[in-house]
């Protein structure tokens, strides 16, 4: 970046995400850390070695041009880059999501390989700070996984400067085993409201299907089975280029960056179309430094609405826990359509009364956890019950609503609509595309995200819901809708790439930067 030069950057693109999963902690939907049936049955261990160091990353923009990066859409960021046994994951901010069970033991060794001072932290886990770490030096921890539920790790010194710029990321610690009799949750203490929720699912004629920690036999002959403990992240985040960049010039100048100037700067500086336009007539051209890029795990736009590490893709009867974290600075308001979500736990506390919703608030630094019951949308009641699995719901004709065969034949742009083929040779493309699966958004009420600042909508905080079929009960037949070759794609991908779980997804090029 524009007056950074001491070290030749990586660049990269956010488009994989990185997943460890402790003692083969498997299972999940796109996050993994199954509890049931998976790793051993004892404690785990683990070592994980953290290189804090910074990189420049390729960001979703409507606007190619910037003053201080012309041509380009980019973004500077510190970095807690991961290897597990002498295998390096992908470079990215946030760090890679961290799945672990109640009892295994973590060693972190943690280098800083930056100007300042910087730490690793997990709160609500005892021992499990680094302190201060000099640059160059490398600090050692070693913790237990405490109670279940979902942290953010991230560096505490100078806050909330150093986690802002990209140091954070999720960790999750799953229980053992579900009590005696009950289906396993995912709290270790569940309340009897939560705990009779999980019970329902999957056992009751209005959430007939899978429960929670229940998944296909594995070799089942059915499109993609449904994994157990079906869960994902959202981690939400927000970056500026022009505040970052400043934060990176004074580190790299010795000097730490004033905390209140680093929030005034990000929340009161004046509006404009895009973050990184220069304010005509500003005292001394002063840039606006509002954030530009609202993230979900470090992807925005295209890349988080098409992720399957991101986004639930399963059948009705097949619940799914989404754990939401918030890094950033501003409240977010994260709505579901197609299915209100129980809020089964708000930083780590299992609800006395799950509340059956379709927005809530997500404040700077909570964790609050969306459980979506995955039953036919509309969800709302009806003379038939919620969702019920005993021949679909009825039109006043008659006529049975579900499965919508009828949706499935719509194409968007309708079939027949030709454009010149990209290649500028041979027959045009017909670019119709089906309607399926059933694809419904989830985009956040706080409405400086849903955009880049000013831009389209499908370039800010975005994600979504798919359904991809439906189970006629426990035990009765699977449907599977039509789906079109991105959508398969996106769910024969995987979607993180792992150093000591299921491996697959996209892998991140680094390129020097030239």
């Amino acid at each position: 970046m524009k007056g950074i030069k001491r070290r030749d950057f990586i660049k990269y693109s956010g488009l994989g995400i990185a997943a460890i999963y402790v003692g083969g902690c498997g299972g999940g939907g796109g996050g993994g850390g199954g509890a049931a049936g998976g790793g051993p049955v004892g404690p785990a261990s683990q070592t994980i070695d953290f290189t804090i160091t910074d990189a420049i990353k390729e960001m979703v923009t409507h606007n190619p041009n910037s003053p201080l990066l012309p041509n380009t859409a980019e973004c500077y960021y510190w970095i807690y880059q991961a290897s597990v046994d002498g295998v390096a994951l992908p470079l990215e901010s946030p760090g890679p999501q961290i799945y672990c069970k109640t009892g295994d033991v973590l060693t972190f060794n943690v280098t800083n390989a930056l100007d300042l001072p910087h730490s690793f932290f997990v709160p609500g886990m005892v021992g499990a700070d680094t302190g201060p770490i000099a640059p160059g030096a490398t600090a050692s921890v070693t913790f237990t996984a405490g109670a279940p539920g979902t942290y953010l790790y991230h560096d505490n010194l100078n806050a909330p400067v150093n986690r802002m710029m990209g140091l954070h990321g999720a960790f999750v610690v799953m229980p053992r085993a579900a009590a005696a009799g009950q289906a396993l949750t995912p709290y270790g203490n569940p309340t009897p409201a939560i705990q009779q929720l999980f019970n329902d699912f999957g056992r009751t004629a209005w959430w007939p299907g899978l429960r929670w920690e229940e998944g296909d036999t594995p070799g089942a002959l059915l499109d993609f089975p449904a994994p157990p403990t079906r869960q994902y992240i959202w981690l939400c985040h927000q970056a500026s280029p022009v505040l970052f960049e400043e934060v990176g010039l004074a580190a790299q100048a010795g000097t730490t960056f004033n905390p209140q100037t680093f929030i005034t700067a990000f929340t009161a500086d004046p509006f404009v179309a895009t973050s990184n336009d220069p304010r005509a007539g500003n005292i001394n051209d002063v840039f606006n430094r509002k954030p530009q890029y609202f993230t979900i795990n470090g992807q925005s736009g295209h890349f988080a609405h098409n992720h399957p590490s991101i986004v639930p893709m399963h059948r009705v009867g097949e619940p799914t826990v989404v754990r939401i974290l918030n890094a950033g600075l501003m409240t977010h308001s994260m709505h579901l359509h197609a299915n209100h979500f129980f809020v089964t736990a708000i930083n780590n506390v299992p609800q006395e009364n799950p509340i059956w919703i379709d927005v809530f608030n997500v404040y700077p630094m909570d964790h609050v956890d969306y459980t979506i019951p995955y039953m036919r949308p509309p969800d709302i009641p009806n003379v038939r019950g919620i969702g019920r699995a005993d021949q679909g719901l009825l039109t006043a004709t008659g006529d049975r609503t579900w499965p919508p065969s009828e949706e499935f034949q719509v194409h968007q742009p309708p079939i027949g609509t030709l454009r010149p083929n990209p290649a500028g040779t041979g027959l045009p493309v017909d670019i119709a595309q089906p309607q399926s699966p059933m694809c419904y958004p989830m985009h956040d009420h706080s409405e400086p995200t849903q955009t880049s600042q000013g831009g389209n909508y499908n370039c800010g905080l975005i994600a979504g819901i798919y359904f991809i079929g439906d189970r006629q009960g426990t035990t009765g037949p699977v449907i599977n809708f039509p789906i079109d070759h991105e959508f398969r794609m996106m769910l024969e991908g995987g979607g993180s790439t792992s150093a000591t779980g299921p491996a697959a997804g996209h892998e991140i090029k680094h390129v020097p930067e030239v």
